[in-house]
């Protein structure tokens, strides 16, 4: 494309965008919402924009520790800002409320390790790592398992649950077989996806993830210790921000996607495993990160404001 000629898209992006804020304030009107809460990101936008011509009070939820350029915008024109961390209310205006962020898990104790593992197909007594990189999976996390695999399969003292994704699962599964062998001692679960994530989380003694706000969310919200693998091209970095944020609290160790292979997994589970009273500290201080009682505090400030 010659330099200083638009592409088609970016052309056609103004008279797409208007189009959206239109759909979304004739929508608006027949919906006729109390208030519009913005959770973010550019999908937000049109409705968000139309809220304001319309009228209709406007909050947004910043989920991140980063604060994202739709809700930087957006922030100077909302009636409120929720806040999911509290090193984020000073940049998103004098209308931030540090609130946190929800969790399905809220008030939920983990099941019982021995309970969890048992409906898992896992064995009550071996130390236990949890990997997953969220429903589409994650390739990096893959592969490096996939390799601590080979160089580990003789072990009889851990085992393994991993989601792959549904996208990676036969060829996950497959490589998993032929690298275990016909009678490994390394006992390993692959799963493509599962519903009931709580089992996961409590028949773990670490996470190996991703460090996206609704995982940070949920792990907090349980107090699951972690190993953070930031994905390397999310806006603006923000996932490595969170795992950052995680790390400083003592709660997880952080390992950069470029960095992640078979021998560091194997170096972290050495030392996480040989040391239980570790990940015993990363749960509590990963629990003490999580603000009980985030809806019903979003739902009060909006039952203040609109009342």
């Amino acid at each position: 494309m010659p330099a200083g000629k638009l592409s088609p898209q970016a052309a056609a992006f103004p008279v797409r965008i208007t189009g959206a804020v239109a759909f979304a304030y004739g929508a608006l009107s027949e919906i006729k919402p109390a208030a519009v809460v913005g959770f973010g990101g550019f999908v937000s936008f049109p409705t968000v924009v139309a809220a304001k011509l319309r009228g209709i009070p406007v909050y947004l939820h910043e989920q991140n520790t980063l604060v994202g350029k739709v809700n930087r915008f957006m922030s100077k024109f909302a009636d409120g800002v929720f806040a999911s961390f509290e090193s984020t209310v000073n940049e998103l205006g004098p209308n931030a409320i540090y609130t946190g962020n929800p969790s399905r898990y809220e008030g939920m104790s983990p099941p019982a390790k021995a309970e969890a593992r048992k409906q898992l197909g896992l064995a009550k007594d071996k130390w236990t790592l949890f990997a997953f990189g969220g429903s589409q999976g994650a390739r990096s996390i893959n592969q490096a398992l996939l390799n601590f695999i080979r160089g580990n399969r003789e072990r009889k003292d851990i085992q393994i649950l991993h989601l792959t994704g549904r996208a990676n699962y036969e060829s996950v599964k497959s490589e998993y077989e032929g690298a275990l062998g016909a009678a490994p001692g390394l006992t390993v679960v692959v799963k493509d996806y599962l519903k009931e994530m709580e089992l996961a989380y409590g028949a773990c003694d670490i996470a190996l993830c991703r460090a996206g706000a609704t995982t940070i969310t949920e792990i907090t919200s349980l107090g699951v210790p972690a190993v953070l693998v930031p994905y390397p091209f999310a806006a603006e970095n923000h996932q490595e921000i969170n795992a950052s944020y995680m790390v400083e609290a003592g709660a997880a160790v952080m390992v950069l996607d470029r960095d992640l292979s078979g021998e560091r997994i194997a170096e972290i589970v050495q030392a996480l495993a040989s040391a239980p009273e570790r990940c015993e500290t990363m749960a509590r201080r990963s629990r003490a990160m999580y603000k009980d009682g985030v809806a019903k505090r979003m739902a009060d400030v909006l039952d203040r404001h609109l009342s």
